[in-house]
């Protein structure tokens, strides 16, 4: 797996590489408004996932953010602004200018990555 700032690429149980583009929004109503303008810009439902704690205190959720292909840095990191509110978007696309225009619609709806902060 290579890691670019907000990406990860993937390969799948059928040897088909994906891009995992990840951001994370101190707002659940910016990361709604970026899943609103991922499925405009042509995203399918179930390319997109949106991980958060409604309420109460957030679990340890590094193992699960690890398993869904997540870079333990990254992991590390969205696990601990889970605990301040934080809610994490993730889109799952084939490596290629599909990647460019989720990186920059989750950027531009305030989604950042470990390695901007």
């Amino acid at each position: 797996m290579a890691t670019d700032g907000g990406l990860a690429i993937l390969t799948n149980h059928n040897n088909h590489s994906q891009t995992l583009v990840t951001g994370i929004f101190c707002e659940a109503f910016s990361a709604a408004d970026a899943i609103r303008a991922l499925a405009e810009s042509g995203f399918a439902e179930h390319e997109i996932d949106l991980i958060g704690v409604l309420s109460g205190r957030a679990p340890d959720l590094s193992w699960f953010l690890l398993a869904m292909g997540i870079p333990p840095h990254h992991a590390e990191y969205y696990n601990a602004c889970f605990e301040h509110g934080a809610v994490l978007v993730m889109v799952r696309t084939p490596p290629s200018y599909r990647r460019t225009v989720a990186l920059e619609v989750i950027r531009q709806h305030g989604g950042v990555s470990p390695s901007e902060v």
